[in-house]
């Protein structure tokens, strides 16, 4: 399957997602409807410009000789932890709260990713949280799952 053909069919879900995501928005109150929805036709232009520049490498790869890039393999073992984390991380949220359960989730991502030294990840994830915590309970108004601090 050419590269064109995979990001057609990546830019093809992402959009399709992008639709789902901006009905869904349409049913929260304006004011906390316009972050969701800006995000969301961001996410659907860098999709369509992926497919765009897809494109325009195919082409100009056409007229060099065609060498495959050798990338990585996928370590599927550590894609199904990691979906397993996200999975559990959505389950959890009701029952324990975002403000406990988004940074220990950012923490464990961080360090299983080996993304970043200790002190960086502790102020990566309580940064988030704050700046989500500013963003959709001081500033939009949203509620957040609190959890057992109900």
């Amino acid at each position: 399957m050419s590269m064109v053909v995979k990001h057609g069919i990546a830019t093809g879900l992402v959009l399709t997602l992008c639709v789902v995501f901006f009905l869904q928005s349409l049913g929260l109150p304006t004011t906390a409807a316009r972050l969701p929805q800006i995000l969301i036709i961001i996410i659907a232009i860098l999709g369509i410009l992926m497919f765009i520049e897809a494109i325009k490498k195919s082409k100009d790869t056409s007229t060099v000789t065609e060498e495959k890039p050798k990338g990585e393999k996928i370590n599927v073992k550590r894609v199904v932890i990691f979906v397993a984390m996200i999975t559990l991380y959505i389950f959890l949220m009701d029952i324990v709260g975002y403000f406990i359960l988004t940074p220990l989730f950012t923490l464990t991502a961080l360090f299983y990713f080996r993304a970043t030294n200790v002190v960086m990840a502790i102020i990566l994830s309580v940064g988030f949280t704050a700046f989500i915590y500013g963003l959709f309970s001081m500033f939009l108004n949203v509620p957040v799952p609190t959890g057992i601090f109900l």
